[in-house]
């Protein structure tokens, strides 16, 4: 897993920059001409074996749309919002993903919801690179969770402000700064 960490600030939900860096992403991928060595066997790295994963409708078709200007029109056309085919229950070699924080003012329940990380991290087989703005861990801070603790009452699934600041710990050792 790596983190492209775009500069930190305030940004609409279709960020323009990050929608720019995950298809660049995307296209690097696919013109470096790699490929991939598994228990199935060697394969090159192609369109059909990269997925793109956001949290919102708006940001895949925005992305789908800066991957047909870049000339790759069939790539990342798998790729879909976290939860939803065809990104959750599949495979790919490669995942390219917008964090569901990225640019964010606030941390909401819908994007601090851990399934929606956990597939849009989880569906690699090879690599999993994560495009996002710096600050993620100061808004968490910022906005830390207001459901109700209940003494006495053990916890089902993890928490979705604990799950990001883990999923950041790790990807702050494997950064790069876009």
């Amino acid at each position: 897993m790596g983190l492209l960490e775009l500069p930190a600030r305030h940004t609409v939900r279709t960020d323009p920059e990050a929608v720019q860096a995950v298809a660049g992403t995307v296209r690097r991928l696919l013109e470096r001409g790699g490929s991939c060595l598994s228990e199935r066997g060697e394969s090159d790295l192609g369109a059909d074996r990269i997925a793109v994963g956001t949290a919102h409708r708006d940001q895949a078709a925005a992305v789908r749309a800066a991957l047909t200007h870049l000339g790759y029109p069939s790539a990342g056309r798998r790729g879909d919002r976290g939860h939803r085919q065809p990104v959750a229950g599949r495979e790919y070699d490669v995942t390219v993903v917008l964090h569901p924080l990225s640019g964010r003012p606030d941390a909401t329940a819908f994007h601090l919801e851990t399934g929606r990380l956990c597939v849009l991290a989880s569906r690699h087989r090879h690599a999993c690179i994560v495009v996002a703005r710096g600050g993620i861990a100061d808004l968490l801070d910022e906005h830390p969770s207001t459901e109700p603790v209940q003494l006495g009452v053990s916890v089902k699934f993890p928490d979705g402000w604990e799950a990001n600041h883990a999923v950041l710990a790790h990807l702050s050792a494997h950064r790069a700064l876009g």
